[in-house]
């Protein structure tokens, strides 16, 4: 499937027809041509970066390293002493910090449970985005099956009352058939043509539509390998179904997404009202220039470490800014919470129209094969009498077009 697919790209990239491709194939072009489906992966791709970076600043120490030199002037590394132009490597001072974050009151916990379900629910997205272009696609691509068939159908109407219209001629040539008769048929096959001129617009309509989903010229043939067998369909139980798709459909999970993220929002936003204790490991080293007093003759031991603790109010705290931030935060949860009862009432619904939808496919498909052989036998009963001129041309018209 994968090399039909690629073939098939490389055919709509330079405009050339593409013969019998598949549902499958064609879903396949149409998932690689559409821009909502990119737009949807690279908005995936930067929250995958993004959780990915701040799972590395939650997990990982920090590495902060300083140079420092004076190749001019007064140095006050070295006194304050005039130099003129140099840069050795005695004169330059160097510094090395090791940071390990221990503990900060579970804040790098709750910004990576964040920056987790927003990966997720940019994930669940990108599903949304490809199931409703393939579901698209899939569309389009029976609407013009169902359009060619159509059409078929309208050019075999136009040839049944040509000939019609040629057998009434005859029998009136022959005082078999009156003018009104005559005249009936030709009208009917006058609208046989506009039936046609319709039909062919309604599938060039169909083609652009199906075109344009991968890429290619509007009006570009195509030729369609469409198996529809329709065969014994038993009813789904719609409870079932509809317990699935809650689970299933990525607009529920993305809602749903969404609003977990919402809620850790607003516990990160009440934390905003507690005092943050912080617990820090850090090492450093100090290599001074040469000409300066080395820090271990200050009494400070190089490299050194140390464990320190600190409890200190939020930054900007002045406890009305940080109770609006609760507030906020509380009502894009409830917010949230809504948005997901909204989706999974909207998928209910969907379900339960497909489920409606497809039982009365079901039943007129059954009605219309019985009534399809119906006006078969009653079209070429009709159509003899016509031929013997028993039957005048509204009922050969009617016979026909009822087939």
């Amino acid at each position: 499937m994968i090399a039909v697919a690629l073939a098939a790209v490389a055919a709509a990239a330079w405009g050339q027809p593409i013969n019998g491709i598949s549902v499958s194939s064609y879903t396949a072009l149409a998932l690689e041509a559409a821009p909502e489906v990119r737009s949807a992966e690279d908005a995936w791709r930067a929250a995958d970066a993004a959780y990915k970076a701040q799972l590395a600043a939650m997990a990982m120490p920090t590495l902060a390293f300083a140079g420092t030199a004076n190749p001019y002037g007064h140095n006050p590394a070295n006194s304050y002493q005039f130099q003129t132009w140099r840069l050795n490597r005695s004169d330059m001072a160097f510094n090395t910090t090791l940071n390990y974050n221990v503990f900060n009151s579970f804040q790098d916990l709750q910004k990576t449970r964040s920056a987790a379900l927003a990966r997720e629910a940019a994930l669940r997205t990108l599903s949304a985005a490809r199931q409703d272009r393939a579901f698209l696609a899939i569309q389009a691509f029976y609407e013009l099956d169902s359009k060619n068939e159509l059409l078929e159908v309208a050019r075999q109407n136009l040839k049944a009352q040509r000939e019609q219209y040629q057998q009434s001629l005859d029998l009136y040539n022959h005082g078999m058939k009156s003018l009104a008769d005559l005249l009936k048929s030709e009208t009917d096959w006058r609208s046989s043509e506009l039936r046609l001129v319709f039909s062919e617009a309604d599938q060039k309509n169909a083609l652009v539509t199906l075109n344009t989903l991968i890429e290619r010229p509007s009006l570009e043939d195509i030729s369609l390998a469409a198996s529809l067998v329709p065969g014994t369909t038993d009813l789904p139980s719609i409870g079932s179904d509809q317990a699935r798709a809650l689970a299933q459909r990525p607009e529920v999970a993305t809602a749903r997404k969404q609003a977990e993220r919402a809620k850790v929002a607003w516990e990160q936003a009440v934390q905003g009202l507690l005092p943050s204790f912080k617990v820090d490991a850090a090492w450093n080293r100090n290599d001074t220039a040469s000409f300066s007093a080395p820090s271990s003759s200050l009494g400070a031991p190089n490299p050194n470490y140390t464990v320190g603790l600190s409890l200190s109010l939020p930054f900007g705290f002045n406890g009305v800014s940080q109770a609006y931030a609760v507030a906020q935060a509380k009502a894009e949860r409830r917010r949230a919470e809504s948005a997901v009862a909204s989706a999974e009432r909207s998928v209910r619904q969907e379900v339960a129209g497909a489920y409606i939808s497809l039982e009365k496919a079901l039943r007129s498909h059954a009605v219309a094969a019985v009534k399809e052989e119906i006006a078969r036998r009653a079209l070429e009963l009709v159509g003899s009498q016509y031929r013997q001129g028993s039957a005048d041309a509204i009922r050969m018209n009617q016979a026909q077009n009822d087939f």
